[in-house]
């Protein structure tokens, strides 16, 4: 019988080759692990900002309809719609109030239902104002109904004084107002937390009223006189929001959503056991009980994504992975092309983190390295030109959504020249983009201009007949004590009064303070 060290040296070249394949496999297993949790990870990054985006254009129909009743409320809630509603409300002794009977010369789509109690309120009371103002609504609810599509179930305003607007319509014997809504998750932490509540709140889940199961509200408060008159809220159903999980979520593991009182709201696979509660944020996968598991704060939003991937799917799909990975690794010549392959997708990738798919713009992502960067680097001498498309909707509607992109693609190309100057350009959203100018020598009132002549100028044509494009600006500079946040902020309030005054025009922020332009 050979001793141990004769045996190694007889078969030593057997030893090195099984102790290279070890290694080999070893280093396969250690690729193809980073190599998934690095995909799932993106994968749930572009999941969260998809689901940011659905949340901000939400809080974004919210504000507009806040602001439009705010303002309504401080000139005269009433308009030739909300009197023939009004008129048309219904007394129910039993019941109270409803608007079951719809005028026959207005188009059902428009109309919500408004249910109440007790008798219709005397002419000039304020509970009388407040109706109008719920009816004054309809078409900016229809209107974010129609926009969100299947992303909402119900889009309603709820009155102080006992009366909700729901839209879409249902008639009373499905739904009507009930002053145990007062009690319900949304309106008793809306009223909690105000007049502390800066933005939309996102409500706990609770079951629906109306019969659609377990919704979770999305509310903005509307005031006067510093109280809440009432809310304005959109319903999502927590079903709803497990399609769209199990519509993003990566190719292994399960997908949950957590808001901010760490409650699971769905999962993109139903049966799966819950992630553990109170979970730290993690930038990287971890192991957690039996599992890998990311969790990663969803943008601008309450709300957190957690993915976990079990052993057993996690070691099958390593498994898989690392047997062709070994074989890879033993040529040389596709190892190599596979690797140049990963750079390219890994560059590719890169730039999409940062660009805009579309247009090719910067995004959001590069906006707040951009931001970050010019912090550490004490810049307070900024100025944003915020700009978004004129009638952008009709475009798409007239020319289709092709010419759309096609307009937006142009608008990018358009700016070219300011971007030569080291103007950064950064598409905000939609048809809304944001032009950051580092030079303090360069004039924001000049710039704006020239970009709005070179659009209006611009022969549209040449993408579709009879096109014509046109944009609205607003612009503002940072000043040494103004956040670039608040800056971007006041350019797009002086963008939305440049649409307030015409369309096709450039505006500067007026800080009324000082009454002079900044």
């Amino acid at each position: 019988m050979p001793t141990l060290p004769h045996a190694f040296a007889k078969y030593r070249l057997q030893w090195l080759l099984l102790g290279l394949s070890m290694l080999l496999l070893l280093l396969a297993l250690q690729h193809a692990l980073r190599q998934i949790t690095e995909l799932n990870r993106r994968d749930v990054i572009n999941a969260a900002a998809q689901l940011s985006s659905q949340h901000q254009r939400m809080e974004a129909f919210l504000e507009a309809m806040r602001g439009q009743a705010e303002e309504r409320l401080r000139s005269n809630p009433q308009s030739v719609l909300s009197r023939q509603l009004y008129q048309a409300l219904q007394v129910d002794g039993e019941h109270g109030i409803n608007l079951d009977r719809i005028p026959v010369d207005l188009p059902p789509a428009l109309i919500g239902n408004l249910t109440g109690q007790g008798p219709l309120p005397h002419d000039g009371s304020e509970r009388q104002a407040r109706i109008h103002l719920a009816l004054s609504l309809s078409p900016l609810l229809a209107t974010a109904s129609k926009l969100l599509d299947r992303d909402v179930a119900w889009i309603y305003f709820t009155g102080t004084d006992n009366f909700i607007y729901l839209y879409p319509w249902v008639p009373s014997s499905q739904f009507r107002f009930d002053p145990v809504i007062y009690s319900k998750a949304y309106w008793q932490e809306a009223m909690a937390r105000h007049p502390h509540l800066e933005h939309a709140m996102l409500s706990r889940p609770y079951q629906d009223f109306a019969g659609r199961g377990q919704m979770i509200t999305l509310s903005q408060p509307i005031t006067q006189g510093g109280q809440i008159i009432g809310l304005l809220s959109i319903d999502i159903q927590t079903v709803t929001l497990a399609q769209t999980l199990h519509r993003l979520a990566p190719r292994i593991g399960t997908l949950f959503l957590l808001n901010a009182h760490q409650q699971i709201l769905a999962s993109s696979q139903s049966g799966t056991a819950p992630p553990p509660v109170r979970t730290a944020q993690s930038a990287e996968y971890e192991w957690q009980q039996g599992a890998l598991q990311l969790v990663y704060p969803i943008p601008e939003t309450p709300l957190s994504l957690i993915h976990r991937i079990p052993l057993l799917p996690l070691l099958q799909t390593l498994l898989w992975q690392s047997a062709t990975a070994l074989i890879t690794i033993l040529c040389l010549v596709v190892a190599t092309v596979s690797s140049l392959r990963a750079q390219r997708l890994n560059r590719r990738l890169n730039y999409l983190s940062r660009h805009d798919a579309l247009t090719g713009a910067f995004n959001r992502h590069h906006f707040d390295a951009f931001e970050r960067r010019h912090i550490l680097a004490g810049s307070r001498h900024i100025g944003a030109i915020m700009f978004d498309c004129d009638h952008f909707k009709l475009v798409n509607d007239r020319f289709g959504h092709g010419v759309g992109d096609q307009v937006l693609i142009r608008l990018v190309q358009l700016c070219q020249p300011l971007q030569d100057l080291g103007c950064t350009l950064i598409r905000w959203g939609g048809e809304e983009f944001l032009l950051l100018v580092t030079g303090k020598d360069l004039p924001l009132a000049q710039l704006a201009e020239q970009l709005r002549l070179r659009i209006a100028e611009h022969d549209w044509t040449e993408i579709a007949p009879e096109l014509r494009v046109t944009v609205s600006l607003g612009h503002c500079r940072q000043g040494p004590a103004v956040r670039l946040q608040e800056v971007i902020r006041r350019a797009d309030i002086a963008l939305y009064q440049a649409k307030a005054n015409g369309r096709n025009r450039s505006e500067g922020w007026q800080d009324d303070a000082r009454g002079k332009q900044e």
